[in-house]
């Protein structure tokens, strides 16, 4: 009798376990994959990317205006708006992606855990189903129910097969709770992954944010130097501004005129680094500077009718050889840069850059948009200016008649540089 007390309980024991850890599983089962409420910042992100249209699509109507000082002034707040827009769009962008990868921490560490308990689970699963498996297949004379019921009555035998098959449910169950735990294991272990992915995305995303939201304060800063050089270029005068359009339309005029002049002159041997004139401002009014342009022409043959100033033209930096140089073009804040990617000599000893190439803000207020194809510059007052390499030159001595001073020069390899306003 003490023996069959001793095997009810090891049975009740092993039927106990398997419940217990198949309860167990069924808690793991849930895979955390709740829908995130949305949080009160998407609907203040949702409203600046509103107002963020709608200031974009003010700036393209101003385009379209006729050029006048209260359009830049409005272009300019405009912009500086928009600009402003963007930087706290891109705070509540970063804001949000902060919090979600703060909650992603928590699901990953659940996670964790989760997947901890599952794999001691089918650690714990596999071991009864080995222990039961090995107790099966012991000797029959010395196995537990041999011992209890023996074999010498068909009855006692019929009492030990109900028994066995007893023993043969719980193994199946035990073997499908084993199963069902295998599968939640494999389960979270994708979502671990896949929340883990989310993570470095959601990581990823935050740094780009982060490098945008630079780039638009850098921005906001140049856009106020901007606005303010505007005013004190202009002394927020609509009549000063106008004679600075007409001043920028002459300049394009001049050079353009220069051509159809010089092309029937002779020209002249000159050498790399030779003083071919002096800084100056005959023909505009923003001051001593020189307007420094480099086009790919080889002789003024090639160049053909009013459009060769935007065709052709290199930007001078690459030309030029590599120096620090002073930039201070009221587009953005002032600072020395290195400059200059080739083996050019500067036309300048010691300049300062008052606008670069390409689009820049002077170029979208006085030049209809157009880039400008030029670098401009200025030393101390009366400061030499240099061929930046030996060729043909071609001297505008006031070839126009309207006080305009400048050199063409054609070089051996097929550039051409442009030297304006020299005394």
């Amino acid at each position: 009798m003490t023996y069959r007390k001793i095997f009810l309980i090891f049975l009740i024991s092993v039927i106990s376990i398997a419940v217990i850890n198949y309860g167990s599983m069924k808690d793991l089962l849930p895979v955390l994959a709740q829908e995130e409420e949305e949080e009160p910042d998407s609907e203040q992100i949702e409203d600046l990317e509103d107002k963020i249209n709608e200031y974009e699509e003010k700036l393209n109507k101003l385009q379209n205006q006729e050029q006048s000082l209260a359009k830049e002034i409005q272009t300019s707040d405009s912009q500086i708006n928009l600009t402003q827009l963007k930087i706290q769009s891109t705070q509540a962008k970063l804001k949000e992606k902060e919090e979600q990868i703060i909650k992603l921490a928590g699901d990953i560490d659940e996670l964790k855990i989760r997947i901890e308990k599952l794999g001691e689970s089918i650690k714990h699963q596999e071991y009864l189903l080995k222990e039961r498996l090995r107790s099966r297949y012991k000797n029959l004379e010395t196995s537990p129910m041999m011992i209890l019921f023996g074999a010498n009555t068909l009855n006692k035998l019929v009492q030990k097969t109900e028994y066995l098959k007893v023993l043969e449910l719980q193994d199946h169950k035990l073997l499908d709770t084993m199963n069902q735990t295998k599968m939640a294991f494999g389960k979270q272990k994708t979502v671990f992954e896949d929340k883990k992915e989310e993570e470095e995305e959601l990581k990823q995303q935050i740094t780009i944010e982060k490098a945008n939201l630079e780039s638009y304060r850098a921005q906001l800063e140049e856009q106020k130097i901007q606005k303010q050089r505007l005013l004190e270029e202009t002394q927020n005068d609509e009549s000063k501004y106008q004679k600075l359009l007409e001043e920028a339309r002459r300049e394009l005029n001049q050079i353009l005129g220069a051509v159809s002049v010089l092309k029937n002159q002779e020209s002249k041997k000159v050498k790399k680094g030779e003083v071919i004139g002096i800084q100056g401002n005959t023909g505009y009014s923003f001051g001593d500077h020189l307007h420094f342009g480099v086009y790919r022409y080889s002789s003024f043959e090639d160049i053909d009718g009013w459009n060769w100033y935007y065709s052709n033209q290199v930007n001078p930096a690459k030309k030029l050889k590599k120096k620090d140089v002073y930039w201070n073009t009221g587009c953005e804040s002032a600072k020395t840069r290195s400059t200059g990617e080739g083996d050019w000599a500067w036309p300048l000893s010691n300049p300062t850059i008052s606008q670069g190439y390409g689009n820049t803000c002077w170029s979208s207020r006085y030049y209809g948009g157009k880039p400008h194809p030029a670098l401009d510059m200025y030393g101390p007052y009366g400061s030499p200016i240099y061929a930046v390499e030996e060729g043909r030159a071609y001297f505008c001595r006031n070839c126009l008649g309207d006080g305009a001073n400048g050199v063409f020069i054609f070089h051996p390899d097929d550039y051409m540089t442009v030297y304006w306003h020299l005394k």
